[in-house]
């Protein structure tokens, strides 16, 4: 007897938790200079707040962005902001 394909019962769109992806563009990212050496220890950080974002080092000065979404992007920041002893946030 073979099953029926399952049907979801909502669409994503009904989702409250789920971000608006036509407004999830680069205007949510967060760029940030620290120090290469301290490089790992920021991204560790980062990874321990699941869904927070993805940080990426941009070059091999210290620049880095934070790839996050509009509903994520205020917690980004506070976490950011709270390590400013390795983290310099840009404006």
């Amino acid at each position: 007897m073979r099953g029926t394909p399952l049907e979801p019962s909502k669409s994503i769109g009904a989702f409250p938790d789920v971000p608006d992806l036509e407004n999830s563009g680069e205007e949510a990212y967060v760029f940030f200079h620290l120090e290469p050496k301290h490089t790992n220890y920021i991204n560790r950080i980062i990874e321990g707040y699941e869904y927070l974002g993805v940080m990426t080092s941009v070059d091999t000065s210290g620049r880095c962005m934070l790839r996050c979404t509009p509903s994520t992007k205020p917690l980004a920041i506070e976490i950011l902001t709270s390590l400013s002893d390795y983290v310099t946030i840009e404006k």
